[in-house]
């Protein structure tokens, strides 16, 4: 079983990894749940099921039918995440009665490499953004559930069906409100059952008033992962929040979004004001997991030359994979209300 980064967390021996490891699960909740699968070399080419292998019932003589897992080819490339944090030889020895000035600088330089590898593994070769230096993220491998070449997200409108691609529904043809139906069809697409859904604030808000609506609300447990936490829960599955999932997104056009065509710098207004709810099962072999290889890394790159500190680096070699056609879904074409 691959390790999450809370299992890396407890195997590090350094002891500023596992501070950066806590900083990190602390500041991404997507980040803590997320499998890793750790790898030789810098890519990855997998083998994604596409179509289940089918079965038959026969008579004594009948002849018997071959039929085998259809595969598709995907890969994915590890990226370099990193940041190097300087600390000021001046400010370390002269407030360090206050506080251990080299613990902070790292602990915020964690926080920033857990909000952009998060950020890159929602928007990561996507968005007009879009960079190849960059993991893919969840918005590019759903597109890649239809082809290891599409860059669009083109389903059907939940309630018909349809569509080139069978893991993506959309609330209508252009936009609509969330509802709790379209929960439970987004909930069915990912096969057995999902593990989570991930949403942004404002369709977690969204779903929590029709929870309210219909006499229930969203429950809460306690995180097994770390001590103190609650998470949310619709039904069986978890409910995970991430800032980086926009609201922003334009219109579909017949059940369509251009994922390339969409700007993070948009004004949410009528016409771009749209989301995306994920929903998924975790696993390194059939699920979506995490890829990389060494983990976190920290190096003491020592003193500079040029100005009076000395500089640690935090590098991270990831990606980001789906093993299983059936284990990512999204609903597309959704809001909270529609703007005027």
């Amino acid at each position: 079983m691959a390790n999450s980064l809370v299992e890396y967390g407890y195997l590090a021996t350094d002891i500023m990894v596992k501070g950066i490891v806590k900083t990190i699960m602390n500041e991404s909740p997507f980040l803590a749940r997320l499998p890793f699968r750790e790898i030789a070399g810098n890519a990855l080419l997998y083998n994604l099921e596409s179509t289940e292998a089918g079965t038959g019932w026969y008579a004594v003589g009948d002849t018997w039918v071959e039929s085998t897992t259809v595969w598709a080819q995907r890969s994915t490339a590890l990226a370099i995440l990193g940041g190097d944090a300087d600390v000021d030889a001046f400010a370390k020895q002269t407030r360090s009665n206050e506080q251990d000035v080299k613990a902070a600088v790292i602990e915020l330089k964690a926080k920033a490499v857990a909000d952009e590898f998060e950020k890159r593994a929602i928007q990561g070769y996507t968005t007009t953004l879009y960079t190849t230096k960059q993991m893919k993220g969840l918005m590019h491998l759903l597109a890649e559930c239809e082809s290891a070449t599409t860059t669009d997200w083109d389903g059907a409108v939940y309630s018909v069906g349809g569509g080139n691609n069978s893991q993506i529904i959309s609330a209508d043809g252009t936009s609509q409100a969330l509802s709790i139906d379209m929960m439970d069809f987004l909930r069915d697409l990912v096969k057995p059952k999902p593990d989570c859904f991930i949403m942004s604030r404002r369709m977690r808000n969204k779903l929590q008033s029709l929870a309210r609506a219909t006499g229930n609300n969203l429950s809460y447990i306690a995180d097994p992962r770390q001590a103190g936490h609650l998470v949310t829960m619709w039904g069986e599955q978890e409910v995970i929040i991430s800032d980086f999932i926009p609201d922003n997104i334009q219109d579909c056009l017949s059940s369509v979004v251009t994922i390339r065509n969409t700007n993070p710098a948009t004004t949410r207004a009528s016409g771009y004001d749209n989301s995306v709810i994920f929903a998924l099962r975790w696993g390194e072999n059939d699920g979506v997991s995490g890829v990389t290889n060494g983990w976190i890394q920290t190096e003491d790159i020592g003193k500079l030359e040029t100005k009076d500190a000395e500089r640690t680096r935090i590098k991270f070699y990831c990606g980001m994979a789906n093993f299983g056609k059936v284990s990512l879904a999204g609903l597309i074409g959704v809001l909270d209300t529609a703007l005027a």
